[in-house]
């Protein structure tokens, strides 16, 4: 009742807004050099707020143009960008169509992630892997952690078994090593770690830009093994009216709704919401336990608003609230659970399950200073609230960061570019756990940072800088970073990147094991920050054919090397799980090799497949003559991922099939069932198909499936399921989807 409340206040709001419009308009359609039109293309006019996006059938309408000569800037992945003029009377409604040229992919693409200032991708010496809005729509999900997961080296895991608690890692490394960043700002805590990329609707994702590999030097510690940066969708191109909804088999449902009014004033606004609920009891393996964790419901509400100033500089600000009540645990627990946080069977001792009630904001800003000093401020807050019951343990949790980057843009010549800066970071966090019986664990972060994006010469890019950061508890922490791009041909570019890493840990927010299940806790030591270097060499070979056809190819070598590495250890006591530092002289590795591959085919056809061997382990030289050398759970051998993508204009119709495959892997418990067991996971892959088709220029219909060939793990992710309050209950063997084939249905509108 809630939700129908809501619709139709947006839609009141909405059509009011349509009315308050300027008579002044332009539209027209886009399309590319074949005359096929291309939707969801970006059209802003310049040194303004205006703007829009094509809709699904490739045409626009601009609203509320004020009257004279102007230039709009059209700009789409894998067309170049195109600045072109108009003149429009006072209440003219004009017809103005465009024509875009194919380029190769998306090198041209605006990046910001290598250097916190606006670069095209082919100049960026540091290399950044970009999902675009359309390519997360083709997977049959509206969850941004499988679309990520189609990032060759990108794996996503589920760290629970029960509560169903996910991460993402990139090239075999924790999720907690990756930095999840909103628009350039770090915001995700070690508490909302573990829930990954969950709460963010594909709708409000302009793009996401990846870099594998440290880059501390411009995001602080905790990107000590790479940034994951979601770009919002700007206010100016949003669509003024969408809604999206699909519904699964598996009793998953979701909806988002958003506006956006004052299109083309001195400020734009927009407006969504999100919820989604999985309330169906799913047990496949017969272990009495739910194979899919149960939501009733997750909310997202999502606000930004974006300011007109002179000489286009930026003003904007956003606003986040998440709220999610999730449970999982035996049928009989769901069965008397009422999804309330004073529910009489959280804690119970007969009837196991796993709750976590979970609340948070994030705000965010952007200003641009005034002059021509070229200084932004950048300033987000963000505070999250856990309420959890794990079985008979109690967590509650609670995390505030508040962060502040003064940064200063500086074009020293023809051939320096400089990005400066200071930075502040304030944390506070706070549970009932051993860690802070003393009180809230407060910490304040100040540093600066320098950056030098030389070019040499026309081929060649070195880029060098340095971070300097002071932690109350660790003293001075210096991260130097040195990357290089050299151009070989103009279609073959080579690249080397170079970085050091420091992070600070919190066992209880970073790794439910911690807390699932009946091990006990041991902290052997009072545990030092992990500390890393790594250095990776990318190629990239671009083979340009006729107009809408080309491949790229890519390969990589990454290299990862930890000191302190912070290991969990299952083998030396079953009931125990033991964190420690790697002693001195130990160290840990992330090494790998990557290669991937897009392509088009006549204008229709788009494809990519990656595939990774990765080899994650640690060596240990104390008490024994020659090194040993330990495997690292979780982590396989090899990964890939492909996409075959048919874009059938004529009939309105796109196809998309994607699939990963996952070698083996080594599990973190011994299962007492299995024979001689291993501890190893057997390989498998997932295909997924998606077919969307367009009813008019508004409306999309979709329908797939999602793990078509219906695998499931063949272990049981549960240990000992059948005594869960016993000492060898253990919920951490999960390797894949512990639930088969799911078809989804959805619907689109646009407007």
């Amino acid at each position: 009742m809630k939700l129908k409340i809501l619709i139709i206040i947006l839609l009141l709001v909405q059509w009011t807004t349509i009315f308050a419009q300027s008579d002044a308009t332009l539209f027209g359609h886009v399309v590319d050099e074949t005359g096929t039109h291309i939707p969801f293309v970006n059209l802003v006019i310049k040194d303004t707020r205006i703007g829009t996006a094509t809709d699904i059938s490739g045409h626009y309408m601009i609203n509320n143009i004020p009257p004279g000569t102007h230039s709009i800037v059209i700009q789409h992945i894998g067309y170049k960008t195109k600045e072109m003029q108009f003149t429009i009377a006072k209440r003219e409604s004009k017809e103005f169509d465009i024509t875009l040229e194919t380029i190769t992919v998306a090198l041209e693409q605006v990046v910001i992630s290598g250097s916190l200032k606006e670069q095209s991708l082919r100049d960026s010496p540091v290399k950044i892997e970009v999902l675009g809005a359309a390519f997360l729509r083709k997977t049959p999900s509206n969850n941004l952690m499988q679309s990520v997961g189609m990032i060759n080296g990108v794996q996503q895991v589920t760290a629970c078994g029960v509560c169903g608690t996910n991460e993402i890692r990139i090239n075999g490394l924790e999720g907690s090593n990756t930095a999840v960043l909103i628009d350039g700002m770090p915001i995700m805590g070690a508490l909302a770690s573990v829930y990954g990329l969950n709460g963010i609707p594909n709708a409000l994702i302009e793009r996401v830009e990846v870099i594998k590999g440290g880059s501390s030097t411009l995001y602080g510690s905790e990107a000590i093994g790479g940034i994951i940066n979601i770009i919002t969708a700007g206010v100016e191109t949003a669509p003024r009216f969408f809604f999206n909804t699909n519904w699964s088999n598996l009793g998953d449902r979701n909806a988002d709704i958003g506006f956006s009014p004052f299109r083309g004033r001195k400020f734009d606004a927009l407006f969504s919401g999100s919820i989604n609920t999985m309330e169906r009891f799913t047990d496949l393996n017969k272990d009495n336990f739910a194979d899919k964790v149960t939501i009733s419901p997750s909310v997202s509400l999502f606000n930004k608003w974006s300011f007109q100033r002179p000489a286009g500089k930026t003003a904007s600000f956003a606003a986040k609230f998440y709220h999610e009540n999730r449970a999982g645990g035996t049928q009989e627990f769901l069965g008397a659970y009422n999804y309330k946080p004073d529910s009489k069977v959280r804690g119970s001792d007969s009837l196991y399950g796993e709750t976590i009630f979970t609340n948070r904001y994030e705000l965010m800003g952007s200003y641009s200073l005034p002059g021509s000093a070229g200084l932004r401020l950048d300033i987000s807050q963000s505070g999250h609230w856990q309420d959890s019951w794990y079985g008979t343990t109690f967590y509650k949790g609670e995390q505030h960061i508040s962060f502040a980057n003064l940064i200063w843009l500086i074009k020293a010549g023809d051939r320096h570019n400089i990005t400066s800066g200071v930075t502040a970071r304030y944390q506070v966090y706070d549970d009932n756990t051993p860690v802070t019986a003393r009180g809230s664990d407060k910490q304040f972060i100040p540093g600066i940072f320098v950056q030098d994006d030389f070019r040499i010469n026309t081929r060649t890019n070195l880029l060098g800088g340095a971070r300097l950061d002071h932690h109350s508890r660790h003293g001075l922490v210096f991260s130097p970073r040195l990357s290089a791009k050299y151009n070989l041909t103009g279609n073959t570019i080579l690249r080397i990147n170079s970085g050091t890493g420091f992070r600070t840990v919190n066992i209880f927010t970073e790794d439910h094991a911690a807390l699932s299940g009946f091990r006990e806790v041991v902290i052997s030591e009072n545990l030092k920050p992990e500390q890393s270097w790594n250095v990776s060499l990318s190629l990239n070979q671009t083979i340009n054919r006729l107009v809408g056809r080309w491949v790229v190819l890519d390969a990589d070598l990454f290299y990862t090397r930890f000191s302190n590495k912070i290991l969990a250890d299952y083998d030396t006591d079953p009931e125990t799980i033991i964190y420690r530092n790697l002693p001195v002289g130990d160290y840990a590795v992330s090494r790998g090799v990557a290669v991937s591959a897009n392509g088009r085919i006549n204008g229709f056809f788009t494809w990519t497949a990656g595939f990774t061997w990765q080899d994650v382990f640690a060596v240990s030289k104390s008490g024994s003559e020659k090194p040993e050398k330990e495997a690292q759970p979780l982590s396989p051998e090899f990964t890939g991922n492909w996409l075959l993508s048919w874009d059938a204009r004529k009939i309105r119709t796109t196809v998309d099939l994607t699939g990963t495959f996952t070698g083996k892997m080594l599990l973190p418990t011994v299962d007492p069932e299995v024979v001689n067991d291993d501890r190893l996971s057997e390989a498998y892959s997932l295909i997924n198909l998606l077919v969307n088709y367009n009813l008019n220029q508004s409306v999309r219909v979709y329908a797939g499936v999602n793990n078509i060939l219906g695998w499931r793990q063949s272990r049981n992710p549960v240990i000992n399921w059948q005594s869960p309050f016993s000492d060898g209950f253990d919920a951490a063997n999960v390797y894949g989807p512990l639930y088969g084939r799911a078809v989804m249905m959805g619907i689109r509108l646009l407007m």
